[in-house]
């Protein structure tokens, strides 16, 4: 196992945000960082693990204080952003897709542990015994060996993340809703969502799709994950917009038939309400923000002394 000091910022940002929305796992190990003013969405969920100082995440319209041995769960396609309280700030993250922990035995029960939890849930990770916490931070520490190794679809990735998954229930103190048939359909929409955005997904079509009247759809989609469907299928589309904001310059236009609208002003809309902020001041704040953190990593490395440091 290497020493936490060759993992600290030692990765290129853009590739790493990449990898949070392509990648079944990805696990990273950070500190110093400026304040995020940009409003971020990923394909997967986050969970951060803070060893040192204290922050505030806005995640959605909700602000989570996070310190010393805390965990923090940040559902996939949620709007997050967060400001320093306490320096210096140090954490591990370790982000999943969706569609892998559907995958696993055990954790395809616990879906609602990797959702943005409601404060009074949050609370429970707060300030965590420092055992279980290091318990937590091993199991990060053994992930990326084997991530690193190119094993991460192995049978030990898959046994780490159930481990750490019962040790989340545990403290969230959830049951496993696994056994419940609305839960099941419920599931497998959600995935028919994540997957087919581009698709037409009204109330009616997916009716029609899963044989269920289109008001048990929003009645059961709200109870079992918590948000209205509409409101979901809106967060999927723009959370895909951005990252192939991030990656593209493919036109508004395009954007917006690429990622399931037909009508732009709809489009831009739901943007700005998500981001707060148009796609093309998006693309441009991202830009500007990805030029001063690539000038940030180039001279870290040079003080590093790490031999291909210039770009």
């Amino acid at each position: 196992m290497k020493a936490p000091d060759f993992y600290l910022n030692n990765y290129i940002a853009d590739e790493l945000r990449a990898a949070f929305d392509k990648e079944d796992v990805c696990i990273s190990y950070s500190g110093d960082y400026e304040p995020e003013t940009l409003n971020q969405v990923h394909n997967s969920c986050e969970i951060l693990f803070v060893e040192e100082g204290e922050a505030e995440y806005q995640v959605n319209d909700t602000v989570y204080h996070v310190e010393k041995n805390t965990v923090l769960i940040i559902g996939a396609t949620d709007r997050h952003k967060f400001t320093f309280t306490k320096l210096p700030y140090i954490r591990y993250g370790l982000t999943l897709m969706p569609s892998f922990l559907q995958s696993l035995p055990i954790v395809s029960g616990y879906m609602n542990v990797y959702q943005t939890q409601i404060p009074e849930n949050a609370a429970k990770l707060v300030n965590l015994e420092p055992s279980v916490f290091q318990r937590m931070i091993k199991i990060l520490w053994e992930l990326r060996d084997e991530w690193e190794s190119g094993e991460e679809g192995s049978d030990m990735v898959c046994a780490l993340v159930m481990e750490l998954t019962i040790l989340l229930k545990r403290q969230l103190q959830m049951k496993s809703q696994e056994s419940s048939g609305t839960y099941k359909a419920m599931n497998e929409l959600k995935h028919y969502i994540d997957t087919h955005y581009q698709e037409d997904l009204s109330l009616s079509n997916l009716s029609k799709i899963f044989y269920l009247q289109p008001g048990t759809i929003s009645k059961n989609f709200r109870q079992i994950w918590g948000k209205n469907i509409n409101r979901y299928i809106n967060s999927v589309r723009i959370t895909n917009a951005v990252h192939i904001l991030d990656k593209s310059d493919i036109s508004i236009t395009e954007l917006a038939e690429m990622v399931g609208y037909e009508n732009v002003n709809t489009f831009l809309r739901q943007f700005k309400e998500k981001m707060d902020v148009s796609p093309l001041q998006y693309r441009k704040r991202r830009q500007q923000a990805m030029e001063r953190m690539h000038t940030r990593e180039m001279f870290s490395r040079k003080e590093r002394g790490e031999e291909n440091w210039k770009i």
